[in-house]
């Protein structure tokens, strides 16, 4: 039988892990956007049309990996309120039965 587990307290820690690094991630796009500036009002030519075409990309490329990042982390902290909202129904269904649940054997 597979087994399933989850606890809040890890979901938490991964969900601001995922975060972390869109955080990280988002600071290096706007820093290389920036230095890559430079080059946008020096370069002229064919070759600087390819590079502006590969940056917008690449950029683009990051946002929707940013926003990926983003939503499974929101997606592993609803999860987790989920399951803890679950424990808690259960728990409490098990308190007002005070223990005397009858299984069918």
């Amino acid at each position: 039988m597979t087994e399933t587990q989850a606890e809040l307290a890890v979901m938490t820690r991964t969900a601001a892990k995922f975060d972390q690094v869109n955080d990280a991630l988002q600071g290096t796009l706007r820093g290389l956007m920036s230095e890559l500036s430079v080059l946008q009002g020096a370069w002229r030519g064919l070759g600087a049309e390819a590079f502006e075409r590969a940056r917008s990309q690449y950029a683009a490329d990051l946002r929707r990996l940013g926003g990926a990042l983003a939503e499974t982390a929101e997606a592993i902290r609803s999860a987790g309120g989920g399951y803890q909202a679950a424990d808690a129904g259960a728990a409490a269904r098990m308190a007002r039965s005070g223990g005397s649940i009858e299984l069918p054997l």
